[in-house]
């Protein structure tokens, strides 16, 4: 399919920009039970099975999930897990994905993440990526919650002004990414599978075939 008239690329950080890392991921949630252990003083095991209990059947965010056991605000939850893991021990500069900026460099361009800035910045540049290249980076820093939570969504609609379909929303995952964009009738692209899916309006392999979507 080729989509016509996006003026607008929505971007997901962790596992879209990036080819998701096991590694990395796993880093991830251990300092995700790390900061749950700190504020509560539970075992690992304890930690472990709170945390399952809720994260998918209750909340799609994981960061959320903390957030919620710890009693704290997801935009301190971030601050405090981010602590513990750094995502340039995994990830190197990509020229594949500098190429691929660079086509579509006529678009204007979002981040729309469950992450830090400050550290999603840092990334940017062992990607290979300017800051500059994103108008904007939306966290919950800027809107205090998380996706799939439509207020990220609704904060980048008000800034372009643009009727929703005129934007692409670009995520690795349906739950989290997909849906709720949908929702809102924003165009979504779900990348990094290869398995059909319903619920986005396409499916790549990986991030570098969008050009095709798009020019």
């Amino acid at each position: 399919m080729k989509f016509h008239d996006i003026a607008v690329l929505i971007w997901d950080f962790d596992g879209t920009l990036y080819k998701p890392n096991p590694e990395l991921f796993d880093a991830v949630r251990q300092a995700e039970y790390r900061t749950i252990m700190d504020h509560t003083s539970w075992r690992k095991e304890r930690v472990v099975e709170a945390f399952k209990k809720l994260h998918t059947i209750v909340y799609p965010s994981a960061t959320e999930v903390t957030a919620v056991l710890c009693k704290i605000s997801i935009s301190q939850a971030v601050r405090e897990m981010e602590k513990y893991f750094d995502r340039r021990d995994f990830l190197k500069r990509d020229k594949k994905l500098i190429a691929l900026i660079k086509k579509l460099r006529d678009f204007r361009h979002f981040t729309l993440a469950n992450g830090s800035i400050s550290r999603h910045k840092e990334t940017l540049a062992v990607l290979g990526l300017p800051v500059e290249t994103f108008e904007e980076m939306v966290t919950s820093e800027v809107v205090g919650v998380t996706k799939p939570h439509p207020d990220g969504f609704r904060y980048i609609l008000k800034k372009t002004g643009f009727p929703p379909a005129q934007h692409l929303m670009i995520g690795d995952r349906e739950a989290v990414d997909i849906m709720p964009a949908r929702e809102l009738g924003i165009k979504t692209c779900l990348v990094w599978s290869d398995k059909p899916t319903s619920i986005a309006d396409c499916t790549l392999s990986t991030v570098y075939e969008l050009p095709k979507l798009l020019l």
